[in-house]
């Protein structure tokens, strides 16, 4: 008979926060603990069968390291580039904003595992997430691709929304729709969803929109998306 997990939280952080509230839409049995919770780690430990580790990378190892009483229980980390002989990496493939999500949005969340681990339904029972297998040696250029698709797409969507809105005096919400858009046509076809001057080879624009920006950091930015598109053309269409 399968065990019925209890899941240890430790963290409390946004992710933290979401797996706690993912747990229990579930009805999961689970205790959280960070270093300001009042009961010690010992304690809260003990009727632990699977731990997770949701703290900071750098963190991980010489947390487990000054609490050996965890190495008795199932260890899980949710890095998506650091490798750990201690703990299994398991990444949610997901942006954790500031608002909680329902229970099919938590459900639809990919996880990532390294390469030779136990199956999913042991490291984390009663979830009911796709998962996906990659070698150990690809996950730091997967976790490259998370941050350049996630977090360096939201720098260029803020500064796009700062300048309209403080230097060109464009209310952002009026252009919230072009951001959708764009998100359409990505979802619906993401290998033709590309438009503009880079797809029309039309480099007088190109060039023209380079010296508009001569003095802002982000000329540099659109300087190697031009080189990068021109470098992995035939690769990405």
């Amino acid at each position: 008979m399968r065990q019925v997990p209890h899941y240890l939280l430790i963290g409390r952080g946004r992710l933290a926060r979401h797996l706690g509230h993912y747990f229990d839409l579930l009805a999961l049995s689970y205790d959280q603990w960070h270093r300001q919770s009042p009961t010690p780690l010992a304690e809260v430990v003990t009727n632990a069968s699977h731990v997770l580790l949701l703290i900071s990378d750098h963190a991980i190892d010489a947390f487990i390291a000054d609490h050996p009483i965890l190495q008795t229980k199932q260890l899980i980390h949710c890095s998506g580039s650091h490798l750990s002989d201690t703990a299994v990496g398991i990444h949610p493939l997901m942006s954790f904003g500031a608002s909680l999500y329902d229970l099919a949005m938590y459900q639809r969340i990919p996880f990532i595992l390294e390469q030779d681990q136990q199956d999913f339904a042991i490291l984390l029972p009663g979830l009911p997430n796709p998962h996906f297998v990659i070698p150990r040696a690809k996950k730091a250029y997967y976790h490259s691709l998370c941050v350049m698709a996630n977090n360096f797409t939201t720098l260029l969507w803020q500064k796009f929304f700062y300048a309209l809105e403080h230097e060109l005096q464009i209310p952002a919400h009026y252009v919230t729709d072009y951001l959708q858009q764009t998100f359409n046509n990505l979802a619906s076809d993401p290998r033709h969803a590309l438009t503009g001057p880079l797809v029309r080879g039309d480099q007088s624009t190109i060039d023209q929109n380079l010296t508009a920006l001569q003095s802002d950091p982000f000329h540099d930015v659109y300087e190697a998306f031009v080189r990068a598109y021109q470098l992995s053309n035939q690769e990405l269409t």
